[in-house]
């Protein structure tokens, strides 16, 4: 896709947005292009850091307003063919987009590919992000309220209203009031005119669950449509932390401690137990936040990745499969193994169909947790 943003008066363009001409003062209007011609390549075959896999061509595309990009492709085109980028047309999918104009129009991007939302004015919406501590947003511990603020708008400008939106959840490692201050979150909601939840105050639902019962909030089960917004980070326990570990904070925290417990005397496999989680819960849309990311240490103490993409799935197996396989990790995280047995989603990268930007054209090695448990050599 090209976006340009235009002066309607004068016709000059910016590669990046603008909401008034800086020349003339007069309005700007996007111009986007999806069909666009091979006017040039080239191979590379020398790999590095940010590129390790190779040979893979660099594309130059041009849209009919002899608008020009770069892309990074691992397919080989000739000068004359057409590229083009269209929504999935199967499930499971899962849509990669990097992130090069704004977070806004990656998250649009993103939820193109996997053919949109549908949502009118009385859609009843609830987002969650990972607000699991007390931290700025430029480290990644926690989701980047600019992804949850490009969702917010997609959904208004979708025909969704404000007033039926709700952003929910609970604070592990720090009083809310202050993970609201300090993640961004309570700026946004307030700027944005949205209801905040939290979770731990809210009113909760049991649920029959691995042999004993569990509290889930009774928020997600009047909703619609609920949008988990995970930060892409690495995790010491899992592996990976993406969509299944986001929505574990649904549940009470008592319960939470609970099933720490019941793991630490080896009665139940955390594996096998978070993914279940999935069959008490409502259906959910994935929007995985990369716009930084994390490796190393996570959930808490590892480095900021700077992953600069945006993912989207109707399927969290599937979602987390493939930002495992973006990684490069030497290690699989068996609860994808797990979710995948029982029939919770799909884990098999080629059962799953990728749009927008292509994994191994994405994919770059991410320093693993040290010391995942929950991992097991291939």
């Amino acid at each position: 896709m090209i976006m340009r943003w235009v002066c309607e008066n004068c016709k000059r363009k910016w590669i990046y947005p603008v909401k008034k001409c800086i020349y003339c003062k007069a309005d700007i209007k996007e111009e986007t292009s999806r069909k666009l011609k091979v006017v040039g390549f080239t191979k590379v075959n020398v790999p590095s850091v940010m590129h390790p896999i190779t040979p893979y061509n660099i594309l130059i595309l041009e849209d009919d307003n002899q608008n020009r990009i770069p892309r990074k492709t691992m397919k080989d085109y000739n000068i004359g063919d057409y590229y083009e980028e269209m929504p999935a047309t199967k499930e499971p999918s899962v849509s990669i987009v990097k992130i090069k104009y704004d977070i806004d129009r990656a998250v649009e991007d993103a939820l193109y590919l996997i053919n949109d939302l549908d949502v009118d004015k009385k859609s009843k919406i609830l987002i969650k992000p990972n607000m699991m501590a007390a931290a700025y947003p430029y480290l990644a511990v926690t989701t980047n309220p600019k992804t949850v603020s490009a969702i917010i708008k997609y959904l208004i400008k979708h025909g969704a209203k404000k007033e039926n939106i709700v952003v929910a959840e609970q604070s592990i490692y720090a009083p809310i009031e202050a993970a609201l201050k300090k993640t961004g979150f309570g700026l946004l909601c307030k700027e944005q005119g949205i209801n905040f939840v939290d979770i731990s105050k809210s009113e909760f639902v049991e649920k029959e669950f691995e042999g004993f019962k569990v509290k889930i909030t009774k928020e997600i089960f009047d909703k619609d449509l609920i949008i988990n917004v995970p930060v892409l980070k690495t995790h010491l326990l899992f592996g990976i932390s993406g969509a299944f570990e986001n929505m574990s904070r649904l549940i009470a925290s008592d319960d939470l401690l609970k099933i720490e417990q019941l793991t630490k005397e080896r009665k139940i496999d955390l594996n096998d137990t978070i993914v279940k989680l999935r069959k008490i819960l409502p259906k959910y849309l994935t929007v995985g936040d990369g716009s930084i990311g994390m490796e190393g240490n996570g959930p808490l103490k590892g480095a900021p990745a700077f992953l600069s993409y945006i993912l989207a799935s109707k399927d969290p197996v599937a979602h987390d499969a493939v930002f495992h396989e973006l990684g490069l990790f030497l290690r699989k995280a068996k609860y994808l193994e797990a979710a995948s047995k029982l029939d919770l989603g799909e884990s098999n990268i080629e059962k799953i169909e990728v749009v927008g930007n292509e994994i191994k054209a994405t994919a770059r090695e991410l320093k693993p947790a040290i010391g995942s448990k929950l991992m097991e050599n291939n």
